[in-house]
Order: C-alpha cells, then sequence, then structure tokens
C-alpha cells in the first residue's frame, strides 16, 4: 500500500492555502511487524513535518513585519535545532535607516536552540548521564546526529548559570520584623519541617580527595514536600538560596520552623538568623549511631575486664535515658564517668590481659562528650515528641541525599565531579525533581507549554 501525507496551511483572510507533500512511503499490509508505521519512519515523517512548518512560519514572521522597501543586502544560512531535527533556512538580511544591516529573524531567535530541545535535554540529563541522554533523544526522536554528551552538558550548565544570576546577594541575616509587626500578621500555617544533611561526592580535580554537598527538605504543613541541595565550598550564596527555597514553600516572618541536623557546625549556621520562631534540634539518629559504638565497643572490653565492662554499659544505658528525655546536662555528667572506668582498667596492675583497642575507645568517649556538650541548646524532649507523633530524626532527609545526589552522581560508580559542575547540575536537577522546571522556562519563554484556562463548569464542578 502507498500512503502519502500532505501538509495544508490557511495563512489567514484574503490568502490562498498551500499544500505541501510531506512524506511518502509503501507499507506492506500481510505481515505482523509491518502493520503500523516504525519508528525511522516516525522520526523521517516528524523531520519532513518540522521544515515545512518552521518555514512557513518564519516566511510569515518575515512578510508581517513589512520590510519590502528596505534594501536587501543578501541571505545567509541558518540552522535551528528543534526537537525534530535540525532545520536549514536562509535569514535574509536588511539595510536600516541609519545604513546599518540587521536580521529580522534575530528578533524572533535569540539563539539557535528551540526551548523545547532545550527542555527535554535538561530533564533527562538530571537523571541519567549525559552520555545515556544523547544517545536516548537520538534512538527515539529525529534529532541531529552530532548531538552529543557536552552539547548537552554546557546547555545545562547555561541554563543553570542563567538561574544563579536571579538570585539575590548573600545575606546572613534575615529581617522578621518586630514582635508587634509579626502578631499583625495573618496565623501561619502548621509547623514546618527542615532537615538537612551532607553528602559526599569525589573530587575530579583531586583525584583522591571528596566534597561535601548539602541536601535537605522541606516539609510544610498543606503543601508538598521539596528538596534542595547545594555545593558549600563553592555556593557563595548558600544562606540566601535556602531562605529564598523556604520563601518559596510559603515560610512567613512569624512561621514556627523545626530544624534538624547532624550538629555539624556549617549546617547549624546555615539556619541560624532565618526566622524568629525557628527552633533547631539535633538529630536523635545521630546520637544513636554515636552511642551504638561506644555500645559495640564496651561489649570488647566486657570480654577482658567484665565489671568494669557492665558498668560501663549501665552508664550508657543512663546517657541515652537522659538524652532521650532531654536531660542534656546529667548525660554530660555520665559521660565524664565514662573515661574514668577506662583509665581504672588501664591502671589496674592486677588486670594481666588489657583491652586492646582501649585507645581508639577513649578517642570515641572523648568525641562523644565534646559532641553533646557543643550541642546541649539542641536537645530536647524526644520522648515527648515521639509521643505527639512529631519529628525526631532526620530520617526522612537520609533518602532526600541518596536519591538527590547518589542516584545521578553514581556513587556505585565512583563518578568524579568539579564543585561547579556538581553544583550547577544539582540546582536543575533538584527542580525537576521538585517539579519546577517547567515553570522556569515558562519564566524564560512565556508561551512554552502555556497552561490552558478550564472554561467548562463541569469540569471545574468535577475537579472542585
Amino acid at each position: 500500500m502507498k500512503f502519502k501525507l500532505q501538509l495544508v496551511c490557511e495563512p489567514g483572510k484574503n490568502e490562498t492555502a498551500c499544500t505541501d507533500e510531506i512524506f511518502t512511503f509503501d507499507k506492506p499490509f500481510d505481515t505482523f511487524e509491518n502493520i503500523g508505521m516504525n519508528l525511522c519512519e516516525s522520526k523521517q515523517l516528524l523531520k519532513n513535518l518540522q521544515q515545512s512548518i518552521v518555514e512557513k512560519q518564519l516566511g510569515a514572521f518575515i512578510k508581517n513585519k513589512g520590510l519590502q522597501k528596505l534594501r536587501k543586502k543578501g541571505n545567509y544560512t541558518v540552522k535551528l535545532k528543534t526537537l525534530f531535527g535540525d532545520i536549514t533556512f536562509e535569514s535574509p538580511r536588511y539595510y536600516g535607516e541609519d545604513k546599518k544591516t540587521f536580521s529580522p529573524l534575530n528578533e524572533l531567535l535569540p539563539n539557535h536552540t528551540t526551548p523545547e530541545l532545550l527542555f527535554l535535554e535538561t530533564k533527562w540529563a538530571c537523571l541519567i548521564p549525559f552520555e545515556k541522554t544523547a544517545n536516548l533523544l537520538k534512538e527515539v526522536l529525529p534529532v541531529a546526529e552530532t548531538i552529543n554528551a557536552t552539547t548537552i552538558q554546557n546547555h545545562l550548565y547555561d541554563l543553570a548559570l542563567a538561574q544563579e544570576q536571579e538570585i539575590g546577594e548573600e545575606q546572613w541575616m534575615c529581617d522578621c520584623g518586630s514582635i508587634n509587626q509579626r502578631q499583625a500578621l495573618p496565623r501561619p500555617e502548621r509547623t514546618m519541617v527542615v532537615g538537612i544533611d551532607g553528602g559526599y561526592v569525589r573530587d575530579w580535580k583531586d583525584k583522591k580527595s571528596i566534597f561535601e554537598v548539602i541536601a535537605g527538605k522541606s516539609i510544610p504543613a498543606e503543601k508538598p514536600a521539596k528538596c534542595f541541595a547545594f555545593v558549600g565550598s563553592y555556593d557563595l550564596k548558600s544562606k540566601r538560596r535556602f531562605y529564598n527555597h523556604l520563601v518559596s514553600q510559603g515560610m512567613q516572618p512569624h512561621q514556627q520552623l523545626e530544624f534538624f541536623s547532624d550538629g555539624a557546625d556549617n549546617l547549624r549556621n546555615l539556619q541560624t538568623y532565618l526566622n524568629a520562631e525557628s527552633t533547631h534540634i539535633l538529630d536523635w539518629f545521630h546520637i544513636t549511631m554515636k552511642l551504638t559504638v561506644l555500645h559495640q565497643c564496651a561489649l570488647g572490653l566486657i570480654k577482658v575486664d567484665e565489671k568494669r565492662g557492665k558498668s560501663f554499659q549501665h552508664l550508657l544505658t543512663r546517657i541515652k535515658w537522659n538524652l532521650w528525655h532531654g536531660n542534656a546536662v546529667r548525660a554530660i555528667e555520665h559521660c565524664d564517668d565514662l573515661d574514668f572506668h577506662l583509665i581504672d582498667h588501664l591502671g589496674d596492675k592486677t588486670q594481666k590481659k588489657k583491652y586492646d583497642k582501649i585507645k581508639p575507645f577513649q578517642t570515641y568517649v572523648t568525641d562523644f562528650d565534646k559532641y553533646i556538650s557543643n550541642n546541649i541548646n539542641f536537645i530536647v524532649n524526644y520522648s515527648e515528641r515521639y509521643n505527639y507523633g512529631e519529628v525526631i530524626s532526620t530520617s526522612f532527609v537520609e533518602s532526600t541525599v541518596n536519591y538527590v545526589i547518589a542516584k545521578r552522581f553514581s556513587k556505585k560508580q565512583s563518578m568524579q565531579w568539579t564543585k561547579k559542575g556538581a553544583h550547577l547540575l544539582l540546582q536543575v536537577r533538584t527542580k525537576v525533581l521538585n517539579n519546577e522546571w517547567e515553570g522556569t522556562f515558562r519564566k524564560m519563554y512565556p508561551d512554552f507549554r502555556p497552561i490552558k484556562a478550564v472554561k467548562d463548569p463541569d469540569v471545574i464542578r468535577e475537579a472542585a
């Protein structure tokens, strides 16, 4: 069977319609594998169709400019990269009134890659490696064969850098207004929970080292949760970026916030002076992790010195109980007693066999004591919060770090990144994961995938 596809263009009033032959092909009908169009035929059809549509659109744009009275200098060939192939056309150039030449198509085409192609390239590149993105695009769409990983990477970085320019200047302290001003505001939503943690990525410049990526998630009471991430050692506007993220989630000056972190200085400093109604809480998960390490060491001590080992275990139980109920002062007092048992064990001459890992054991005890002392103001009554069903740990952030960082930056494959490259990719990736990337393109290109208004009252009633 022979098929012929034609494109009919109806320009407007007082203009005759024109018909172009787009694609002609033969298809047998007696075998199962030939039923319908195949991928190769559909790609060629889309490419021919795109070429014809673009040529007519550009011709109509130039005609609408009314440049017939101007002297024409000539034409030059332009290549436009689209989702359905590279389109080559002749762009006219005219002499203006000031005798300078200009091309009217420069006004319509600010760059030579269409927004649809840029959007799909960058969105897929955030989810899978750049090379796989290029191969997948060439597999399913009639894009140019010259498209490669470097091209897609450059497009993503250029868009991310443009978004970076929209962030305001760094602001270490945010003005939340006076108490009277905050009380005069409408009642805010319920408490917003924010968790922050860090992940690590291998450094491209120093192959043996790593750098930290800060990631987190904000969970408003009545809105969808959203994630954020950035490279702290590269980003010069980290606090302003974090503040903008919270504002986009609906944070008000008198909004109650609860920040959860592992107590690291860089994470704690990021949270301070952002909101007058904020509360900073030390993550219970990281406390128990450190207690678990001490408990394992105590089991080794019991095998050598049962009496002191069990006394050490009893103290750990008391410390955990006091921390669980928010009594950090009492817990620190017990921490001082932990080191006493280890020193007593070393000084006991009647104890013939000594614990061979006593030195690292003492280091763990000292580090834990310092950890609790440094974060004493951020330890709350976890028992009470747990009984009321409130958040006590950053377990929800651990999964965020995994799917924001590990799943794209290939922890298992030991991929290496520059700080700049990782930071820019993270900005686009978080927008894609938060379903905000299409909205970002809509700000740059107002007619990009416009949101159509629903006019049918039955549809509105059903949605309500």
